[in-house]
């Protein structure tokens, strides 16, 4: 671990780095919303509410390119509740967007931009996804953006791709986004490929939360690995684990793929602001667990250890973790996974996805105006406090790591 001379050490040197380029505008993609001044007033003020932003001024302009936009939505669960909100953009016309290491284009119609108000540095969404990707399990393209209300920076944004738009360029006609106690919180229906009717997608997805109780180990292994991709799931769950990710059950997307007629559904993680946690979600609440084996609740995170136990399990909120956790046969399917995933990861895999995300956020944070703008969300940032968690949160993952693969060869 890093002392406290360590940390003073660096932030000289990196200070001095960064020296040359204090007050030049970031290096990077610059979206540029224009609206009229009451409507930026109400979008400052509005707390908890969503909204398309239309009034007789509204544009959007791309790197100084006005775009050809059908809507744009103020949206997001917790943005909502801040100044700095968070946007859905759909347009009629594709834009092609440079990739973070500017090798390739991505064409988008539908994508977010995402505020990242409640982490105060900014990194958690990069860093996890920086996993996910290595993972096998996070396909949608995304990046660090800047975005201005009339002209007036709004600060750094995380620009991603819509899970919408992914699952109709994929040979998908039915998404959903998975919500507590195995509800759907959203979906979205494109009969254009299969033509199966929404409710085979429906019944499809309800049919492995309706087996947990009915089958067991084998037989439920197999029932659930026709309907979900089991290795993809298994995969993210062991980042999570990875990532004492805390909110979990409601983010992450099903979408469906079809073969020979038979519907199976594979995964989209979503939103991971709410990582490096010391408990999981479901400590302390009696709303939002899974209810399949009746009324769970668990007081303390102690009480999630005594089902999880030296599993590599952080969270049973939703009843199909719950069930992993519990049931021997799909833990050792689980467990299998996760030790092969482990084979591919180690301390240079964990610095390379760091050392990326520092030089994609260096030029930001070098520029005080967009960094000011922290101070409209949970809690404000600079230069020093984004260096020292970078590398906490460096050291910490390195040390996680080891401690899971110990874990895992024990087993």
């Amino acid at each position: 671990m890093y002392n406290k001379w360590t940390y003073i050490i660096l932030l000289v040197f990196l200070s001095s780095c960064y020296k040359e380029i204090i007050y030049k505008e970031p290096d990077s993609d610059l979206f540029q919303l224009t609206v009229a001044d009451e409507t930026e007033k109400f979008i400052y003020q509005s707390r908890d509410t969503s909204y398309t932003v239309a009034d007789h001024l509204t544009t959007l302009r791309f790197n100084g390119e006005e775009l050809d936009l059908d809507e744009i939505r103020v949206r997001g669960k917790s943005a909502l509740r801040f100044r700095r909100k968070s946007y859905a953009v759909f347009l009629n016309t594709p834009i092609f967007v440079e990739s973070r290491n500017g090798l390739e284009t991505k064409q988008l119609t539908r994508f977010k931009l995402i505020a990242l108000a409640q982490d105060y540095t900014y990194i958690e969404n990069r860093i996890s996804f920086g996993l996910l990707e290595e993972a096998g399990v996070m396909p949608l393209f995304y990046k660090f953006v800047e975005l201005r209300i009339n002209d007036a920076t709004q600060g750094i944004y995380m620009l991603i791709e819509d899970p919408e738009q992914y699952f109709l360029e994929n040979g998908s006609e039915y998404i959903l986004r998975r919500g507590y106690n195995h509800s759907i919180d959203d979906s979205e229906y494109f009969p254009s490929f299969n033509y199966l009717s929404r409710e085979a997608y429906l019944n499809r997805y309800m049919e492995i939360y309706d087996s947990l109780r009915m089958k067991q180990e084998e037989e439920l292994f197999s029932f659930i690995n026709e309907r979900l991709d089991t290795d993809q799931y298994f995969r993210k769950m062991a980042i999570d684990y990875l990532l004492m990710n805390g909110d979990y059950t409601d983010e992450i997307y099903l979408y469906s793929r079809v073969t020979n007629g038979s519907i199976r559904f594979r995964i989209i993680p979503w939103d991971y602001d709410d990582v490096f946690d010391d408990q999981p979600h479901e400590v302390g609440i009696q709303w939002g667990l899974g209810t399949i084996y009746g009324k769970r609740y668990y007081p303390t995170v102690a009480s999630v250890r005594e089902v999880t136990g030296d599993r590599l399990i952080f969270s049973v909120e939703d009843d199909l973790d719950y069930t992993i956790a519990m049931d021997s046969v799909l833990y050792d399917h689980y467990s299998a996974v996760v030790k092969e995933l482990l084979l591919t990861m180690d301390a240079d895999l964990i610095d390379r996805i760091f050392d990326e995300t520092s030089e994609e956020l260096s030029s930001f944070y070098a520029y005080p105006p967009v960094v000011e703008q922290s101070r409209y969300d949970v809690e404000a940032a600079d230069m020093e406090a984004w260096i020292k968690n970078m590398e906490e949160k460096r050291s910490f993952l390195k040390e996680r790591l080891l401690d899971m693969k110990m874990k895992i060869t024990a087993q």
